[in-house]
């Protein structure tokens, strides 16, 4: 994909990069209230802070815990972690640096420190992501209601994903390409999209069919599909998916690991196929959107997550109050 260009969005309210990231000490008990409208972790770490980010273990011990809940629906995907390197497994089949495309660093440093090693509540898991990658975590709480209304994958019993609360992104054609990706998760991911009924709130934009899946999971819409075209001349990356699936679809934590990674290392620079990214965070979480850098599309992604961020949607009272954000279908029940 080329990037292109367009003005750059009115920026938002975030805090400017400082030094390192600099979290408030994290409490002794545990607490039962929202987060701060200014967040926890409120700085983001400047361009070459990588090497120098906090362990994921650190920053555990940094996590300000509260029994707050706004999305009880994501307790099992809360705790459920990866199995040990097996991310790492799983990425170094699928090298992104090919023909100078990524930062070598992508490969070697960034994605072997994805694991999703943690528990806690979603707004914890938050937390957790933004102290590891340096980033604030407010900015990760504002992406992930435009994303999913911060649900990682609601889902019916017996009926597949309710779209866009943890799925989404349809495709618009069946080909030999999406059989093979639609087949391929659901091989290792325990459901087939392909064979899931019509519901009449919460389903597949179109009906489902062989070749008809997500290409998109979690509560921060992340790409599972890898298109072969995208590879070229490269071989297709194996399943025709990235190698995030299932993790990122199962485990919240995951998710969140690997979105503030991407996030890392776009800022950073990294991704050199798509525009000198280097320093300019709003830039990056339009591309993670649209693919492309300040397009029509990313432009438009960044005002809503702008708009999120400034509105602290998270700390409404409609927002609290999960219940609210999706619908019961008649055959299928109520999604959870």
């Amino acid at each position: 994909m080329s990037p292109s260009t367009s003005p750059t969005p009115t920026p938002s309210p975030s805090p400017s990069p400082t030094a390192s990231p600099s979290p408030t000490p994290g409490p002794a008990s545990v607490g039962s209230t929202a987060p701060p409208a200014s967040g926890y972790f409120t700085s983001l770490g400047p361009v070459g802070s990588w090497s120098s980010l906090p362990s994921g273990a650190q920053c555990a011990a940094q996590v300000h815990q509260s029994t707050w809940e706004p999305r009880p629906e994501n307790t099992m995907q809360n705790n459920t972690m990866p199995a040990p390197g097996a991310m790492a497994a799983s990425f170094a089949l699928r090298p992104r640096d090919l023909g100078n495309t990524y930062n070598s660093l992508w490969d070697t440093w960034l994605l072997p420190r994805v694991d999703g090693q943690f528990t806690g509540t979603t707004d914890e898991i938050f937390q957790w992501a933004a102290c590891k990658w340096g980033l604030p975590d407010n900015l990760i709480r504002a992406d992930a209601v435009t994303e999913s209304t911060w649900f990682q994958y609601l889902n019916y019993p017996t009926a597949g994903c309710y779209w866009l609360r943890g799925c989404g992104d349809a495709f618009s054609s069946v080909t030999a390409d999406s059989i093979t990706y639609c087949s391929g998760i659901a091989a290792v991911g325990g459901h087939d999209y392909q064979l899931d009924p019509i519901t009449s709130v919460g389903g597949y934009p179109s009906t489902p069919t062989t070749g008809f899946c997500p290409k998109t999971f979690s509560i921060l819409g992340i790409m599972s599909w890898d298109n072969p075209a995208w590879q070229s001349p490269y071989p297709a990356y194996a399943g025709n998916q990235n190698g995030t699936f299932p993790f990122t679809r199962d485990s919240t934590a995951a998710a969140a690991d690997y979105w503030g990674a991407w996030m890392r290392g776009c800022y950073e620079g990294w991704i050199t196929w798509l525009n000198p990214t280097g320093g300019d965070i709003w830039g990056c979480v339009g591309a993670w959107y649209s693919g492309n850098w300040y397009s029509t599309a990313a432009t438009g992604y960044i005002s809503e997550v702008q708009h999120e961020e400034t509105n602290l949607t998270w700390l409404t009272a409609s927002f609290d109050d999960s219940t609210q954000q999706y619908r019961c279908d008649p055959n299928y029940g109520c999604p959870s």
